[in-house]
């Protein structure tokens, strides 16, 4: 519970934040956050590099450095501010959020353990996401993957390698088929 109260604090200060998941550490700024989900604005190199939302319960460490007043100089000197654009984003849970990026026709970056695919959300059931999956060449997968939401450790969008394939597929899909 510690680590939600210090999600909450964040969010409410508009602070920037280094969060520590199982899969390593992210920093940004928190921008929306329930008892089940939270979503970063992620920096990565004072860039804005899209959004990530992990479960609140895989937050082993939320860390305010302290050059916390300076790092956001620097970002406003970069012209990176704390966003706005997800207010779309619902976290009431997995369905939810997916519901949201679904409607939104967002190409998604789902994690787990043993994996990660990224594409278009497909289908939401009661317990999995069913996504319709890329490979790395920007070729649709034969098969749909599912994803248990137990197993989900991170899900990320608006980021540079999703907007990248999805752009990438969009004109492929968008020019004629020669014979």
């Amino acid at each position: 519970m510690t680590n939600y109260k210090d999600l909450q604090k964040a969010l409410n200060a508009g602070t920037y934040v280094r969060l520590t998941l199982a899969d390593g550490e992210h920093e940004g700024f928190v921008i929306a956050l329930s008892p089940a989900l939270v979503l970063l604005q992620a920096i990565h190199e004072w860039q804005d590099v899209g959004a990530l939302v992990a479960p609140v319960e895989t937050v082993e460490a939320v860390e305010i450095s302290d050059y916390h007043d300076d790092q956001i100089k620097i970002l406003d000197f970069n012209s990176v501010k704390r966003t706005k654009r997800y207010g779309w984003v619902r976290l009431g849970g997995w369905q939810d959020l997916f519901k949201s990026l679904q409607f939104k026709e967002k190409f998604v970056v789902v994690s787990a353990e043993d994996g990660t695919e990224v594409g278009l959300i497909d289908t939401i059931e009661a317990d999995c996401v069913v996504i319709k999956a890329i490979d790395p060449g920007g070729n649709w997968q034969a098969d749909e993957v599912e994803w248990p939401f137990d197993d989900i450790t991170l899900v990320q969008f608006d980021d540079s390698y999703s907007r990248t394939l999805q752009r990438y597929v969009e004109k492929r899909a968008s020019q004629p088929t020669s014979h």
